[in-house]
């Protein structure tokens, strides 16, 4: 699924850039944290003072005052001062300041100050560290995936406390984008940067193998069947670069109707076992293992960008890539002239499933006091409108988040001059809402992912399908284990 000083590190920028340091999927699509999940959960317990059994659960909400609408028009000393805690670089930060400026400039009850942490891990990392005494913002920007350890911090206010009291109309929304926020019947952020993955590919590439390039695969055979006409036609060496990333394997598993835990992709309960050893899971790695054998696929590390120059060098025409990334993808093989870059949707599994989103959300935080919450609602309102989402989706890559926003004129003039664009649109707005296209909710995400990664490396280098992913979920298993036993006691 992955959004620059450093460089923008979910891809979201619209200019090219290299990057500085290798980054994994979650860093590459969104600053994904990189915090040892072993050690977090019982950290945050500690900065939040929480006894080692807290009463709130993975679907509960914890009880709370109405939330306080209004209060930041009725304070004595306004505007009221707000703080955004983010981790926007490039063109990402240039957008969300010029809309920050406008929503500034638009009223005069709440001035908002962006704090800029860099990266997500870095935002997390000092969020959990000011939990114990330090100066929290009243807004922060996390990452999809840390939906769980957000809600096991207790630090912030459910956003659906917010919609409940403003009567916050949500048909409007994207029905995937706002699942990912939501457990049981609790939103507890709201969706603002969304993207999914894409298939990236020289369509020059497809006309010499004699494939249709208006016509992308749209199914795992499909993709095998491409790869495989490419390589018997020597247009290239492989059919296409697979990168060894947990993001593809895991947005298979929902597009054929799969889960990654257990109670509903743990949103109906707290997550206790892993469920992507499934015969999909099999099938899935399966397929990774026949396309590495048949030398129809080039094993690409997640840690780089190889998939992405192994186009525009001919050595593999066709990638899996984060629909946040088409500035910088578009930019870096803009420079080699005899590719012409094709954009199309994820191909995946059969199955009643869909894409699911990457991303992050933006969280208001419980120990600002009533005013500042007020005014937290009142920003992220501005942030996720229509007019700004269009604004925000045309200047970064991103998904907007809203249906009417397609309708705005810079939107519109955007698309229309880069097709490739609207492609992650369309898929996220055709996914079904299921459990398996919310996405899972576990806390030691990041054990996971590796558990999957690692698992993918094995089947590369030639190592038995089936016997990797079970070792993989069981140390999956042990992750998810341990950090229940410290959260629940």
């Amino acid at each position: 699924m992955p959004e620059s000083n450093q460089p923008d590190t979910s891809g979201r920028g619209e200019q090219a850039w290299l990057p500085r340091k290798p980054l994994d999927r979650r860093s590459f699509l969104a600053g994904a944290t990189t915090l040892a999940s072993a050690g977090l959960a019982s950290s945050v317990l500690a900065a939040c003072g929480a006894s080692p059994k807290p009463k709130t659960t993975a679907t509960s909400t914890p009880k709370a005052a109405a939330f306080p609408i209004g209060a930041a028009a009725r304070a004595s000393g306004k505007p009221v001062g707000i703080t955004l805690w983010h981790s926007m670089q490039s063109a990402n930060l240039e957008a969300l300041t010029t809309m920050t400026d406008q929503f500034n400039a638009s009223q005069g009850d709440v001035r908002v100050t962006l704090v800029n942490q860099n990266s997500y891990p870095d935002t997390l990392s000092l969020y959990t560290a000011a939990l114990a005494g330090g100066n929290l913002p009243d807004v922060v920007q996390i990452e999809s995936e840390d939906l769980q350890l957000m809600i096991d911090t207790r630090s912030v206010v459910p956003a659906q406390s917010a919609i409940d009291a403003d009567h916050y109309d949500l048909s409007d929304f994207l029905g995937v984008t706002v699942s990912y926020f939501r457990v049981g019947s609790t939103l507890w952020a709201m969706p603002f940067n969304i993207s999914s993955q894409v298939l990236y590919y020289d369509q020059n590439a497809f006309t010499h193998a004699g494939l249709d390039p208006s016509k992308p695969p749209t199914t795992l055979d499909g993709l095998r069947g491409a790869a495989n006409k490419i390589v018997q036609a020597k247009v290239a060496k492989y059919g296409m670069a697979l990168k060894l990333s947990p993001s593809t394997f895991d947005e298979w598993l929902a597009m054929g109707g799969g889960t990654l835990v257990n109670n509903s992709n743990g949103r109906q309960g707290r997550a206790t076992r892993v469920t992507f050893d499934s015969s999909l899971g099999k099938s899935i790695i399966g397929f990774y293992a026949q396309m590495f054998s048949s030398h129809l696929a080039q094993p690409a590390s997640a840690t780089t960008y190889d998939n992405l120059v192994a186009i525009g060098n001919g050595i593999s025409p066709m990638t899996l890539e984060t629909s946040a990334a088409l500035g910088t993808v578009a930019g870096l093989l803009g420079g080699y002239k005899q590719v012409k870059l094709g954009v199309g949707p994820m191909p995946g599994p059969t199955g009643n499933g869909g894409v699911y989103v990457g991303g992050a959300g933006l969280y208001m935080v419980s120990k600002s006091p009533p005013e500042r919450q007020d005014g937290a609602w009142q920003y992220i309102k501005y942030l996720i409108a229509p007019a700004q989402q269009a604004t925000w989706a045309a200047a970064s890559g991103y998904v907007p988040v809203r249906k009417s926003a397609v309708d705005v004129p810079v939107l519109k003039a955007r698309w229309a001059s880069l097709p490739g664009f609207r492609v992650a649109y369309d898929q996220i707005l055709s996914s079904p809402v299921t459990a398996a296209t919310a996405g899972a909710v576990m806390g030691p995400a990041n054990q996971i992912d590796t558990a999957i990664q690692d698992a993918l490396t094995s089947v590369s280098q030639g190592r038995p399908a089936a016997a990797t992913l079970a070792q993989a979920a069981a140390t999956a298993n042990q992750a998810l284990s341990s950090y229940n036993s410290r959260v629940q006691g």
